[in-house]
């Protein structure tokens, strides 16, 4: 190996071990550690696909589901390649520039450098620019934070697709339910026909009872005609969140799973503050700004360049009787001049006025949050009154009610008009007390989704969050907020 192929290979070894100068750094060190946790969970975690449709086809619980979904979505994997994708950038931020390798060559003898121990043809030079302490690290924290956005969008993603197959679900049990009433019902009639058509033949009742008997139960094959597309419909949607063809029979459990809610609101207002990942998402988007503000500020302080050449010499043309002939070592320093102060204040100016946005944007995310969370409560509170006064009264005495004048019209006390004004009114009712509950469970799923985690799990006594407590802190433009977990829910 020649002298010279000796100092190159000491230079790019001297060059490769200070392409990580933050090695060394404890902060550096978490956040390697940080990046590879956050890489190998999401590839472990994203779930395979079903292998077939089949495995799903007939009547399931809702959480068989909700598992289906959160398992094979197509926005869901979508995420979770998201964040792997977030997580590369780290290492692409925090690394040096590539070295420099140039080689200048004179290759006419006679127009090379002349100096007095012979002409100089080539020069090889190789330089590393190294960034003002601290930048790398600066810029591996806002790409962090980055990864930190995603997997907030990634817990909405679970959220949302959760909601979604609740909201088919409960609507498919709905029309299920309500096409087992409308037939149940169907028989009931029919036990009125064959009383009308009894009276008809003894001549206690006329012909036009029989045929509104009948005309009835033809209104009931047009219901069943429109509950069951729905029924087909609701399926569909399901499908769509499933991810598999939208020819699956699926089918839902006679079963209704009423979640409970919380009954002080002031404990959904706390749940949402620390859980909602719309609001986690906003608050490490400030965190991002403000680790951004930090590398503009590193901005006003030059980068270092470092390098290291070889000059060849040749003993051709010397000028000089003791020129020895060797080759020249030269060593080279420089910094780049960070001299345009407008351009450097404009970019910390520029973080500064994001920092404030966002933090303007999580109070404005926080006040449509608590809005939802009050809308959706007063909605559950109207249908648990209207539940009770279906349960309670109407179903009770119009029940009573079609006894009687069932029992009234064997003795020609009342007309078959009124018989069936009863029976409509109970099959309405029935198939309304239905309509409530899928309503009442669908509002609590889209009030478990702005929240943010499960409402069972809501504190038994949690006080308001004060107004104050959202205000910005002038200084550093974050607001003073509810603590928000490192890690959003899963």
């Amino acid at each position: 190996m020649t002298r010279m192929e000796c100092v190159l290979f000491f230079v790019v070894a001297c060059v490769a071990g200070c392409a990580s100068p933050s090695q060394s750094d404890p902060q550096f060190v978490a956040n390697e550690q940080h990046i590879h946790q956050v890489v190998a969970h999401e590839v472990n975690h994203v779930p395979d696909l079903i292998q077939t449709n089949a495995e799903i086809e007939g009547e399931h619980p809702l959480g068989y589901y909700v598992q289906i979904a959160l398992g094979q979505n197509p926005e869901i994997l979508a995420a979770h390649r998201a964040i792997n994708a977030s997580a590369a950038v780290i290492p692409q931020v925090i690394a040096l520039d590539d070295p420099m390798l140039v080689d200048t060559l004179q290759p006419f003898d006679k127009h090379s450098v002349q100096t007095a121990a012979g002409r100089a043809p080539n020069t090889l030079t190789l330089s590393q620019k190294f960034p003002w302490f601290g930048k790398l690290d600066a810029r591996g924290q806002v790409a962090e934070q980055e990864v930190q956005i995603v997997m907030t969008r990634l817990a909405q993603a679970e959220l949302k697709v959760t909601e979604d197959v609740r909201l088919s679900y409960y609507e498919m049990q709905f029309s299920q339910r309500a096409i087992a009433i409308t037939e149940e019902d169907a028989a009931l009639l029919g036990d009125l026909l064959k009383i009308a058509e009894a009276r008809y033949r003894t001549g206690g009742a006329s012909q036009q009872d029989v045929l509104r008997a009948q005309v009835e139960l033809n209104k009931i094959d047009d219901r069943l005609i429109t509950l069951r597309r729905q029924l087909r419909q609701s399926q569909a949607d399901l499908a769509r969140v499933l991810h598999v063809s939208p020819e699956s029979n699926l089918l839902a459990t006679s079963d209704v799973e009423i979640p409970s809610a919380p009954e002080q609101i002031e404990q959904l207002y706390q749940m949402a503050a620390e859980c909602r990942p719309e609001l986690q998402e906003r608050f490490y988007s400030m965190q991002k700004s403000q680790r951004a503000r930090d590398v503009a500020e590193l901005n006003y302080y030059p980068d270092i360049t470092a390098g290291l050449g070889w000059q060849t010499v040749t003993a051709n043309d010397s000028l000089s009787r003791v020129a020895n002939g060797n080759d020249n070592l030269m060593m080279t320093v420089g910094v780049n001049l960070p001299i345009w102060r407008d351009k450097l204040d404009a970019g910390v100016r520029e973080w500064e006025q994001r920092s404030l946005e966002n933090a303007r944007r999580y109070e404005a995310t926080l006040d449509d949050t608590f809005r939802m969370v009050r809308r959706l409560m007063v909605q559950i509170d109207a249908i648990q009154q209207q539940l009770d006064l279906f349960k309670g009264s109407m179903i009770p005495k119009t029940e009573q009610a079609l006894r009687v004048s069932t029992a009234d019209y064997r003795v020609n006390k009342v007309d078959f008009q009124q018989l069936l004004d009863n029976w409509s009114d109970l099959l309405m009712f029935h198939v309304q007390v239905a309509r409530l509950e899928a309503s009442l469970a669908q509002t609590l799923a889209s009030l478990e989704r702005v929240v943010g985690c499960e409402l069972a799990s809501a504190p038994s006594s949690v006080p308001m969050p004060e107004p104050a407590a959202r205000a910005i802190a002038p200084a550093a433009g974050i607001p003073l907020l509810t603590p928000v977990p490192a890690t959003p829910p899963r």
